[in-house]
């Protein structure tokens, strides 16, 4: 009998620990969910100096030789590592095309991204609504000063065992970097980089659309907050099973130079040299390429790039710039041409082997309407004579092309495709082809608008929506087109409003006349959603 009752307090005991360990699976689940980066991010403004320092004014003097940039990278050449690599790049690709960044935020298959948008709530439409409302941006360049301060906070976030921005600003300043305006992000519990950027990104929270309110990540990120040029990342791992943060702990200073103070500067040809090595049209940590020479034929500077890829180059005066990436694994050198402002210009060299294999990069679709759009891309033929052409089609498949034609030049192109259904999800992508390879940019999507309707005589003004003919036949009828539709009605002008048909409009009449009339809204326009804020406070 003793050992029946003690067989029943040991399985008692097994179900009580077993229920335990149950709730404390769900709750770090959870828990991990739970995690966003750090509310309220810290925004600065303060005055630019009023005049340049001696010091300032002697670097501002053209050298007699070219002189290599270090600011870019540490001087053993280790950071930024590949983590704190792809954090730039992601940025940097998001700020070039916005609404393509939240078209791809909103998709990220990741498990770990995925289930935080489902914890959230996030609203996936609003949020790639926000994102194509964002004009984009010039890149931002790497400076060790910058992430020296980075480091240093996120090394104090691991021994508090914690997330807060106290002392975030103060250390940029400890740092050394001169700046007029600067920004904060913090995140102690990012699971991987592209986790980190998408948290930072969505900024997901607890607000009306599942992000913080405001989403003052993103708006650092995306330069919306200031206009940030300079950018430290220091992605520290805390693997340590007895902290609460990590496994990474990520920590971003974005700042605007004083330039009024040597070796500060806010423009530059920003970029990583890399081999994608998975070929999925991303750089991922161990694909950059070190120790390659980056040298435009003007201006002042130079720059050896980190392990990791990335170089930055400070600009001095505008112009076109013919840069040559060589040595290293770089079998021989390579040349990019980029034309230069007042903002700075990403250049990228993503190094196919040999360079032989064209590059074909597929940017986003414009003039996008009911049944027509433009899409857009960029061939680098490496050398060798390259056909283009555009896939497109309601699936990934395609199925359709537009006419291929050759270039042997770097060149932006752009196709215009018609024959579209209205309301209807397309994909694209633009493929290079020459004797030694294809190459197959990114996929990409866009949406045709619906059709446009006008039941009171649009064509006159009134309803709305586009440009608008009206013709007359002979017989008294009145014909009108706008937006894709057509419009018929007799003399009295009464019109109706018809899908229009892929012949020709009849001849517009001369000298008609039609009767004044009152502007009227169209009941049957769709109006474009406008961006929502969705950041919780």
């Amino acid at each position: 009998m003793a050992i029946v009752r003690l067989l029943e307090r040991f399985f008692r005991i097994l179900l009580v620990f077993g229920f335990a360990a149950a709730i404390l699976t769900a709750r770090s689940t959870e828990a991990a969910y739970h995690r966003i980066p750090e509310p309220g991010p810290p925004t600065i403004d303060r005055e630019v100096s009023e005049a340049p320092s001696a010091k300032a004014a002697a670097d501002f003097m053209a050298p007699s030789a070219a002189v290599e940039w270090t600011y870019h990278k540490t001087s053993d050449n280790l950071h930024p590592d590949g983590n704190e690599q792809q954090m730039l790049w992601l940025m940097n690709r998001a700020r070039s095309d916005p609404a393509q960044e939240g078209a791809w935020l909103a998709t990220q298959s990741d498990p770990d991204i995925a289930a935080a948008r489902t914890y959230w709530g996030v609203n996936l439409t609003v949020l790639q609504n926000e994102f194509a409302a964002i004009p984009a941006k010039p890149p931002a360049a790497f400076d060790v000063r910058l992430y020296n301060a980075a480091k240093a906070h996120s090394n104090y976030l691991i021994s508090i065992d914690g997330q807060t921005h106290d002392g975030q600003i103060a250390r940029i300043d400890a740092a050394g970097f001169e700046y007029t305006s600067a920004a904060g992000v913090v995140f102690s519990y990012s699971e991987h980089t592209v986790y980190g950027h998408a948290g930072f990104n969505i900024d997901w929270g607890p607000g009306t659309d599942g992000t913080q309110d405001p989403p003052g990540h993103r708006n650092a990120i995306m330069s919306v907050s200031g206009n940030y040029t300079n950018v430290g990342y220091a992605v520290v791992p805390e693997l340590d099973p007895a902290t609460d943060v990590g496994p990474q702990v990520i920590t971003g200073n974005l700042c605007y130079a004083d330039t009024a103070f040597a070796y500060h500067y806010n423009r530059f040809l920003v970029g990583t040299v890399w081999v994608d090595t998975n070929g999925n049209d991303q750089y991922d940590p161990g694909e950059g390429i070190g120790g390659v020479t980056v040298n435009p034929n003007l201006g002042t500077y130079y720059a050896v790039t980190a392990d990791s890829g990335g170089y930055a180059i400070p600009i001095t005066a505008a112009g076109t710039y013919v840069v040559t990436f060589s040595g290293s694994s770089i079998s021989a050198p390579v040349t990019r041409t980029a034309t230069v402002g007042s903002t700075s210009v990403l250049l990228d060299l993503k190094y196919a082997g040999g360079n032989t294999v064209p590059e074909a990069n597929t940017a986003s679709a414009t003039s996008v309407g009911s049944a027509s759009a433009v899409l857009h891309g960029t061939v680098i033929p490496n050398g060798s004579e390259t056909t283009y052409y555009f896939q497109y089609g309601t699936t990934n498949a395609y199925g359709a092309q537009t006419t291929s034609r050759t270039t042997g030049i770097d060149l932006s192109v752009a196709e215009t495709v018609t024959g579209l259904s209205a309301t209807t999800t397309y994909h694209y992508r633009l493929v290079a082809t020459n004797a030694s390879g294809t190459s197959y940019g990114p996929d990409r999507t866009f949406q045709t608008a619906a059709p446009s309707s006008n039941s009171n005589g649009g064509g006159g003004g009134g309803g709305g929506g586009g440009p608008c003919l009206i013709s007359a036949a002979g017989n008294g009828a009145v014909w009108g087109a706008a937006d894709g539709w057509l419009l018929a009605g007799d003399a009295s002008y009464r019109l109706r409003a018809a899908p229009r048909p892929d012949s020709d409009l009849p001849v517009t009449w001369p000298n008609l006349q039609l009767p004044p009339r009152k502007h009227q809204t169209n009941p049957m326009m769709q109006s474009r959603p406008s961006s929502v804020s969705s950041r919780p406070s």
